[in-house]
């Protein structure tokens, strides 16, 4: 068990050994002044508008004066071209992340690690071998590759999967009488039958089953996962609290 916030030091090497391959640069840009320059902003919604570079050239000199009014952040020098790479459930998934999101931050003004470098150095540290996550992270996966790769850390294999969502297609939310298990708990639901509804909605159980995560193990393969988000309806909700 660790907090990343415990962790400072690490996240401050790997970016020092980005800064010496030349492969981070200082930015002295607020997301505000990012947007006003980029006319039609793109991006995933994590990184905001897509960098267009503004301090990739900064001379030495400017570097220096310019700090000495804003701290700056730093970002990770990206190169035109896909990032590709073989997902668990989806297969070959491929992203321009130059084209996408620029140049993107690796540690804040503040000093604070970003996401996409801790979670590799938090994945290296760890020996981590597999992730599986919803795949609405699939786009910061090539991100996260373009940081392993600059720290010469090994990548792990991914695994994304589709997410659960209304039966109008949205996030779910109390509308949608998507209770916590906590709830469901408290409501008296039959633990089976929650696990058996998880089951269904993944394609390894039948709906209305019954069964415990135990019962799942052999026959589990990413195979027969779906490739679209299962929808939830309320009356399966509401048949796990019976009558």
């Amino acid at each position: 068990p660790y907090r990343q916030s415990q962790l400072g030091a690490r996240y401050a090497d790997a970016l020092r050994q980005l800064r010496a391959a030349r492969l981070a640069y200082p930015c002295f840009c607020s997301r505000a002044e990012i947007a006003a320059a980029v006319a039609a902003p793109h991006g995933p919604s994590d990184e905001g508008p897509r960098y267009p570079g503004t301090c990739r050239g900064l001379s030495p000199a400017e570097v220096t004066r310019r700090t000495g009014e804003r701290r700056p952040a730093w970002r990770l020098a990206v190169e035109a071209g896909e990032v590709a790479f073989a997902d668990g459930v989806h297969g070959r998934c491929a992203y321009d992340v130059a084209a996408a999101t620029g140049d993107f931050v690796v540690t804040r003004a503040d000093g604070i690690a970003a996401y996409q470098l801790a979670v590799a150095v938090d994945d290296a540290a760890m020996g981590v071998t597999d992730v599986v996550r919803g795949d609405d992270l699939l786009p910061s996966t090539a991100r996260q590759l373009l940081v392993y790769r600059a720290l010469g850390l090994p990548a792990p294999r991914f695994a994304h999967v589709p997410l659960v969502v209304g039966e109008d297609g949205e996030r779910l939310a109390k509308r949608h009488g998507a209770l916590s298990l906590g709830e469901l708990r408290e409501r008296g639901a039959d633990p089976r039958a929650v696990v058996g509804l998880l089951a269904s909605l993944s394609g390894l159980a039948e709906p209305g089953a019954r069964c415990w995560p135990r019962d799942l193990v052999a026959g589990f393969d990413l195979a027969r996962l779906p490739r679209a988000p299962a929808r939830l309806s309320p009356a399966a909700v509401a048949a796990l609290l019976g009558p």
